[in-house]
C-alpha cells in the first residue's frame, strides 16, 4: 500500500513529500526521482539513511531514561519494546543496554520483554509476562506512553502500586501521560521542532536554495520526571 501511495503522489504531481515513520526504501526513492519530486523523511524506520531527513536521537533519549532509574537506585530494570517499530525500537533498546553497561551493571540487571506492537493492549500483555517472571525488576521502561499506560492499568488491576512496587517510564510525552494516576514519567521528544525542521528542509529543496549535498538533522529531547518513578522499596524498611 505504501508503494501505491508513493506512485499516486508522483502521478498527481505533488510538489514535495514528507514521509513520517516508515521504512523509506530505495524503491520509493527511485519512484520519486522518476517524477523529479523532492522528499524529506522524518524518523526513518529503514536501516539505511535517506538523503534528506530529520530524526530524533532515540538512543540518547533511552540512555537518559535508564540514567534516571539507576540514579534512583534501581538495580534491575526492564525494557518493554515494540518489535514492530523497526529502527526506533532498536535504538531505544541499544540505549537501554549501553546505559546499563556505562553504569557498571551486568547483563543480568536488564530484562527485555518484546511485544508485537505499541498499543495499550500490548502493554497489558507485556505486564502479564513481567509479573510471571521469577525475579521481577523494580523499574519498567516502555517503548512508548501507550504501552506504559497499559502496564499501569494491569499493574493496578493486580493490586500493585506505582511507584511503590514498580517505577514506570514511558516515551513520547503524549497528552494523556500527564493525566494518569500517578502522572507518568516520560521522555519528551521535540515533536514541534522536528516538524518545523522537516518543513524548512522541504521549503529549501523546493526553492532549490539548499545544497545538493545530503542533509541529515538529529534532534534531542529531554526527560519529564513525574510521579510514576521513585527509589525502590527495600524489603524490611
Amino acid at each position: 500500500s505504501e508503494r501505491d501511495i508513493v506512485r499516486a503522489l508522483g502521478e498527481h504531481a505533488v510538489d514535495g513529500v514528507l514521509f513520517l515513520s516508515i521504512a523509506f526504501s530505495a524503491e520509493y526513492a527511485a519512484l520519486l526521482q522518476q517524477y523529479d519530486i523532492p522528499w524529506v523523511v522524518i524518523n526513518n524506520q529503514s536501516p539505511g539513511e535517506a538523503a534528506f531527513s530529520v530524526t530524533h536521537d532515540d538512543l540518547e533519549g533511552s540512555r537518559q531514561v535508564v540514567r534516571h532509574l539507576v540514579a534512583l537506585g534501581h538495580a534491575c530494570i526492564a525494557y518493554m519494546g515494540n518489535v514492530g517499530a523497526g529502527r526506533t525500537n532498536e535504538e531505544r533498546l541499544s540505549g537501554f543496554c549501553l546505559e546499563l553497561s556505562a553504569a557498571g551493571k551486568g547483563t543480568d540487571t536488564g530484562v527485555v520483554i518484546n511485544c508485537r506492537g505499541g498499543e495499550v493492549s500490548d502493554g497489558i500483555q507485556g505486564a502479564r509476562e513481567l509479573l510471571a517472571l521469577r525475579v521481577r525488576p523494580t523499574a519498567i521502561f516502555c517503548f512508548n506512553d501507550l504501552m506504559a499506560i497499559g502496564v499501569l492499568t494491569e499493574l493496578q488491576r493486580k493490586g500493585f502500586s506505582v511507584p511503590g512496587d514498580f517505577s514506570l517510564v514511558g516515551f513520547d510525552n503524549i497528552p494523556f501521560s500527564a493525566l494518569t494516576n500517578p502522572p507518568l514519567t516520560t521522555f519528551d521528544q521535540p515533536k514541534r521542532q522536528i516538524g518545523a525542521e522537516a518543513a524548512q528542509m522541504m521549503l529549501d529543496l523546493l526553492a532549490r536554495s539548499g545544497s545538493d549535498e545530503p542533509a541529515r538533522r538529529i534532534l534531542r529531547g529531554c526527560l519529564q520526571v513525574r510521579a510514576s518513578t521513585a527509589a525502590p522499596v527495600i524489603m524490611g524498611e
